[in-house]
């Protein structure tokens, strides 16, 4: 079971939480000094932006942002524990075949990624198709009422900070679920099974991150029922934070909510780097739901609905059964789009010639 490629995926992701849990309050601290230190100003643009940033978060992103930063340092030890230099083991001494029946163990080198000459066209695609699909479907909830826009929102200032965010969270989570992982998964396994399982740890992982319905991290504010505070300047806040992350898993709803739009999501995304074979479309697609979702958070503010209504939407353009179906759309819209990137199958020169067919 210790050489099991299963037991090191685990063992790895595990890791990642333990290791954000322990650097998250590092972070959380070189965040706040930043925040001070670029309060007046400085002639540093970028420095400016990012302690503008950190000033804006609370604890729980940079918890957030650890995990990601622990799961890309944690990659390097697990590519070469995983021996992906020599060729996928037979199905007899595979570990796979431990876990999973024949039918489902891959039997080739798995698919390398490539640079498409039109790489940018279909970044640019993906994101307007997912942005464009989920915000659209957002001002449609607002002439239905159960949204309304936010007066005192700045559509300049959100927009741009919308779109900044989108692009590192998306660069670095491919390149991680994607781009690295996807490929070990397609060594192991066939392609429907590789995308599905490795969307399945994508949704576990983004849902078993830390909510702020669960913690208060402001002691001078008064604690809801249910919430807990966390001393975010304390050496295990990480890890208190990981106990009440635990407290997700309690409450069905936003489960079936989060966690099924999640895998959906993971399923595109997953599909889209298999069939172009490359990470342009995934991260144009991941980009735009990013932008579209902080985007619409910001202008935008949830009208008290009826609860029977609750299945339909939640809290926001991620939870419910309207942007699951909206997700459905994108999906058939980027397995189209995909098909026509597709070039056409060329004659076999071996095959005999068609025939004319004879005239009386």
């Amino acid at each position: 079971m210790l050489n099991s490629d299963v037991a090191k995926i685990l063992a790895y992701l595990v890791s990642c939480f333990l290791l954000a849990a322990l650097i998250s309050p590092w972070l959380y601290n070189v965040g706040m000094f930043l925040a001070e230190f670029t309060e007046a100003g400085t002639e540093n643009s970028f420095l400016d932006w990012l302690g503008g940033k950190a000033r804006d978060s609370e604890f729980h992103t940079f918890f957030k942002r650890s995990l990601l930063l622990s799961g890309l340092i944690l990659l390097i030890p697990l590519i070469f524990s995983l021996r992906l230099n020599r060729k996928p083991a037979s199905l007899r001494d595979s570990p796979w075949s431990l876990y999973l029946p024949p039918h489902t163990i891959a039997g080739t080198q798995g698919q390398a990624l490539r640079n498409p000459r039109l790489g940018w066209l279909q970044l640019i695609t993906g994101f307007l198709l997912s942005a464009g699909l989920l915000f659209g479907m957002g001002l449609i909830l607002i002439s239905m009422g159960w949204f309304y826009w936010d007066d005192s929102a700045n559509w300049a200032s959100d927009l741009k900070e919308s779109f900044i965010s989108s692009i590192p969270a998306s660069l670095m989570e491919e390149f991680l679920f994607r781009g690295a992982l996807l490929g070990i998964f397609l060594r192991a396994f066939r392609p429907f099974w590789a995308i599905v399982l490795l969307s399945i740890l994508f949704s576990a992982v983004h849902f078993l991150q830390p909510s702020s319905s669960f913690v208060v991290f402001d002691q001078s504010i008064p604690i809801p029922d249910g919430s807990t505070y966390i001393n975010p300047e304390s050496a295990i806040a990480g890890f208190e934070l990981l106990k009440v992350i635990g407290l997700r898993l309690l409450d069905p709803l936003p489960f079936l909510y989060e966690f099924t739009a999640l895998l959906t999501v993971g399923l595109i995304l997953g599909y889209a780097r298999f069939a172009t074979s490359s990470l342009w479309l995934p991260i144009g697609l991941h980009s735009g739901w990013i932008f579209s979702l902080r985007l619409f958070s910001q202008l935008t503010d949830r009208n008290e609905l009826d609860p029977s209504l609750s299945l339909y939407i939640g809290d926001s353009l991620k939870e419910g059964l309207i942007p699951l179906a909206t997700l459905g759309v994108t999906a058939l819209l980027v397995h189209i789009y995909t098909r026509t990137l597709r070039p056409p199958r060329r004659p076999d020169p071996n095959s005999p010639a068609p025939t004319e067919p004879s005239t009386l």
